[in-house]
């Protein structure tokens, strides 16, 4: 199955990763490669996540500490969608 990362996504990891960066490089370096290493197993499970309580089914997410990830399990591919602190409410 197809991965793929919404701009969104993309800018919003970024983001959180140059925040935590400034503080902690080498945590920021290690959220990175866990984010990296739970949404490759999207690709064999897309249904891995729970469903994503703001914007309900089909939308899904994975929780890595401090971090949410909301994506779109689709026939042939998943799409994360958008990246946020997990105390933050989802805006789509």
């Amino acid at each position: 199955m197809k991965l793929q990362w919404s701009e969104r996504a993309l800018q919003d990891l970024e983001d959180l990763l140059g925040y935590i960066e400034q503080d902690n490089p080498a945590a920021a370096r290690r959220l990175h490669a866990k984010v990296i290493d739970k949404t490759d197993h999207l690709r064999d499970f897309p249904n891995m996540g729970r469903v994503s309580p703001e914007a309900e089914e089909p939308f899904r997410e994975l929780h890595i500490k401090p971090l949410r990830i909301v994506y779109l399990p689709e026939e042939q591919s998943v799409t994360i969608i958008a990246v946020f602190r997990e105390e933050a409410l989802l805006s789509l």
